[in-house]
């Protein structure tokens, strides 16, 4: 069978997995917290180049990432919803654009992953909810079908620019496919994040 990958243009893949430009791109959670929506902003900020890699390590005088710390800081052990997620991404709203999907969730992820623009997609078994981080779209035999994504709570792939799927995605059969297992699983929400544009400032 036939498969093509089309993924975010600003993402590459090196020896260390994701990365975008010279910097590494994953981030990962630790075993005990539930800071995957938090990982999963910045990583999409460091795509949209929003904020680099070493300002997650050293001291930041970025005000705007210190308010997204001071937010995220309440979730670290209870994991955060839809609302939670727009309040770490709401300093960075000048330069970010963030709408939930409502309606024809399927088809409208698909497209706005085609249009070169992010997905923060939730989903939930019966034992937790997680967020992952979309990059890009598995096609097969020319028709979209998975959700190429990146998911804090997983190792990076060396030479890959992802580390897991979403796949059946198409056919609304959605399951998590990562290294070591896959399981079904519920998509509760999805996130769809895009740069504002530069003239837009202006109006």
């Amino acid at each position: 069978m036939q498969h093509s990958y089309h993924c975010h243009p600003r993402l590459s893949a090196g020896m260390h997995g994701p990365m975008v430009g010279n910097q590494r791109l994953h981030v990962r959670q630790g075993e005990v917290d539930a800071t995957c929506g938090y990982h999963c902003v910045l990583m999409a900020l460091m795509l949209f180049g929003q904020v680099r890699r070493n300002a997650l390590i050293w001291d930041t005088k970025d005000a705007r990432l210190v308010a997204l710390r001071k937010v995220a800081q309440r979730y670290y052990f209870d994991g955060c919803e839809v609302e939670e997620l727009q309040q770490q991404l709401a300093p960075y709203a000048e330069r970010v654009h963030c709408k939930e999907l409502r309606s024809r969730v399927i088809e409208r992820t698909l497209d706005a992953l085609e249009e070169g623009k992010l997905c923060l997609a939730c989903f939930s078994t019966e034992r937790y909810m997680h967020w992952v981080l979309a990059v890009g779209v598995r096609c097969e035999m020319g028709e979209r079908s998975d959700l190429l994504v990146l998911d804090p709570a997983m190792a990076p792939i060396p030479l890959v620019p992802w580390n897991a799927m979403l796949t059946g995605w198409a056919t609304k059969q959605p399951r998590r496919v990562v290294a070591t297992f896959s399981e079904r699983v519920n998509i509760d929400a999805v996130l769809v994040l895009s740069p504002v544009p530069w003239a837009q400032e202006d109006e």
